[in-house]
């Protein structure tokens, strides 16, 4: 199976080992492009657009947490990049999990933004309501119209964010708008793409048994995340030794698009392996 993957090589001298992205679900490898504007001058990137967990009609062909963390991996030896860094954003999250824990020798960093032990019970309803979906897309009269489609973004954004504190802080609002106008303007039901994407697989164990120690790790969320809480990210935190756990203010899921700035920062500075202190938008805690 083929799969794209963007690098994006500094324009000035490298400071860091490279860094892996692992997107969120119905992200792909031009998400970024805020981020890549604040790292770009020194930190190399590779963004693979990972191949669909489950394609439409082909059930039986799904792949698992293991396969995609295989491709993740593939990717890089194709790139000839021994060591690097990982960066795993809400669905990416357990993949990146899955290389630090089973590759200490070739991850140098983890940074997990938007992690939870296991779906929120709302989204969680929203892939149910996705798969039972997945049978009417061969029905003529399933949801494919604009109107259709502008409804199944709705739902699926309302859930994947936080709508009370979008109406309070114009950042959120203004992400939650950029990925509702791309999931309507994009073909096929958002939500059955969403399932198929790597929704389904929430549900089944992403986050891994057997914890992780040796990898220095971070673990940060918004603390308007709804989706996936500050207590869930805790929790995956705490199966992490040693681990750095950010709480980031007046932000919610979409971190890297709602505080771009900030959230570089933050990368950044865990890179460099500099204190955290100096980030007056998160509060900071060290678990055992």
């Amino acid at each position: 199976m083929d799969f794209p993957c963007r690098t994006v090589v500094p324009y000035g001298p490298a400071g860091a080992e490279p860094l892996l992205v692992l997107s969120g679900g119905l992200q792909t490898r031009h998400s970024w492009a805020r981020f890549e504007r604040h790292v770009a001058s020194r930190l190399p990137l590779v963004i693979p657009d990972l191949p669909p967990a489950r394609t439409p009609g082909q059930a039986a062909q799904s792949l698992s947490w293991d396969d995609l963390t295989d491709a993740a991996l593939h990717a890089m030896d194709r790139l000839r990049i021994h060591r690097f860094a990982v960066l795993g954003v809400s669905s990416g999250y357990p993949i990146g999990y899955r290389l630090a824990q089973r590759h200490p020798d070739r991850v140098t960093r983890l940074m997990l933004f938007g992690a939870s032990p296991r779906p929120a019970p709302r989204l969680a309803e929203l892939i149910s309501k996705g798969l039972h979906q997945e049978a009417d897309t061969r029905n003529p009269r399933s949801t494919e119209g604009p109107s259709d489609r502008l409804r199944a973004a709705r739902d699926l954004v309302g859930v994947l964010t936080n709508t009370a504190a979008a109406e309070r802080h114009l950042l959120i609002k203004a992400a939650g708008r950029v990925v509702l106008d791309q999931l309507a303007a994009s073909p096929g039901d958002p939500l059955v793409r969403y399932v198929h994407d790597r929704g389904f697989l929430l549900l089944r164990d992403p986050l891994p048994p057997g914890g992780l120690r040796g990898v220095p790790s971070l673990v940060g969320v918004g603390e308007f995340d709804t989706a996936t809480t500050v207590a869930d990210n805790r929790a995956v935190a705490a199966t992490i030794s040693g681990a750095t756990f950010v709480v980031m203010k007046n932000a919610d899921h979409l971190l890297h698009m709602e505080r771009d700035a900030d959230f570089a920062a933050l990368v950044t500075l865990f890179l460099d392996g500099r204190p955290l202190g100096t980030l007056q938008h998160c509060s900071i805690e060290t678990m055992p």
